[in-house]
């Protein structure tokens, strides 16, 4: 399907996400904080960095240090694109592993997001965004987001997705995975999960699969990574169904 409309379809822009229901607080390591930190930059060995943890009062290093990585977005502009529906591009050079902007959203539980899916899907809406922040919680764009919720899909993409604690809260940050020049579309791999008939990939990457992931279940999970350098003991997974009009 064509989209002719000069701008892109209506959302509520927010800065945080909104709980539809109870937010949960995780770990002790929040607030014992970086302990061993004294000057303004922490060392690749802090303990809250090695561990995907933003830096936080509890730290003993300065309001500066540059493991608080969900403090300012990178500049970006939403952009018609010729294939692809709407997207997002650069307005200024990121340098690889920068944060560039959180994925935010409604967070709703396992109930409310199977309701939401079919709901859409019998109104044969084709633009919905959501992805699975830990169990029974998952982050909903589709009514409700910001700039994040514009990126497309790449075979070959320039981002990765991120879980990080911030405060004690898990949030989903949009990090560059290699050097990005300005006016360059912002991708990620979405890893597809689709529920009905398959989406053709228009990303344009050499290596592009010819179609966004495999038809399975709308409950099925895929890794999201936590950072390079943290070891986890349990998996950790993210789902996001996404479609652009192509």
């Amino acid at each position: 399907m064509i989209d002719n409309r000069s701008e892109p379809p209506p959302y509520v822009h927010i800065k945080r996400n909104a709980y539809l229901i109870k937010k949960k607080r995780d770990g002790v390591i929040a607030d014992i904080g970086c302990t061993h930190c004294k000057s303004t930059e922490c060392s690749d060995n802090c303990v809250c960095r090695v561990q995907c943890i933003s830096c936080s009062k509890a730290c003993r290093c300065s309001d500066m240090c540059s493991n608080r990585p969900f403090r300012r977005d990178r500049k970006m502009q939403v952009v018609k694109t010729e294939l692809c529906g709407w997207g997002v591009v650069a307005s200024e050079s990121i340098n690889k592993g920068d944060f560039i902007i959180e994925y935010i959203g409604e967070v709703i539980d396992d109930a409310l997001c199977e309701k939401r899916l079919w709901d859409m899907k019998y109104k044969g809406v084709q633009n919905f965004y959501m992805c699975e922040l830990r169990k029974d919680f998952t982050i909903d764009a589709t009514f409700k987001g910001n700039l994040s919720r514009f990126l497309n899909h790449s075979c070959d993409p320039n981002c990765k997705l991120e879980k990080w604690q911030v405060e004690g809260e898990t949030r989903v940050g949009v990090f560059a995975a290699r050097y990005i020049e300005v006016g360059e579309p912002l991708t990620y791999d979405y890893r597809f999960v689709q529920f009905g008939s398959e989406v053709k990939c228009h990303c344009g990457a050499s290596k592009c699969q010819g179609y966004l992931g495999s038809k399975k279940k709308i409950t099925s999970k895929l890794d999201i990574s936590w950072g390079s350098k943290r070891k986890r003991t349990s998996t950790s997974c993210l789902a996001i169904v996404k479609s652009n009009s192509f």
